[in-house]
């Protein structure tokens, strides 16, 4: 019975030992997912690059019409909300794994 105390008072909760494949099954899943997310965000984070300097490009210019300027502005405007969506993703999952990683 202390061996089982024991795995209480370290990780918080008792997983039998049967289940602990299962869990660094679940871990994996969990890195992979993450680097998954790394990889969207820097293709998000280019595109929103790239949609701030083609809006530069165009609110240069004078003979640019209204429309074309406020579909660029739309443009930058959703790539970006999709950075900070990626990062809050990001963040989320890197604090899930750290309380996997401390046993909770």
């Amino acid at each position: 019975m202390s061996n089982i105390s024991t795995q209480v008072e370290q990780r918080g909760t008792y997983f039998p030992a049967g289940f602990q494949d299962d869990i660094d099954v679940a871990e994996c899943a969990l890195d992979e997912q993450l680097e998954q997310l790394h990889r969207q965000y820097a293709a998000a984070s280019r595109a929103a690059s790239r949609a701030r300097f083609e809006l530069e490009l165009l609110e240069a210019r004078d003979d640019i019409h209204a429309n074309v300027l406020a579909q660029a502005r739309r443009q930058r405007a959703a790539a970006d909300t999709r950075c900070t969506r990626l990062m809050s993703a990001i963040d989320a999952l890197e604090a899930r794994l750290e309380r996997v990683g401390d046993g909770e």
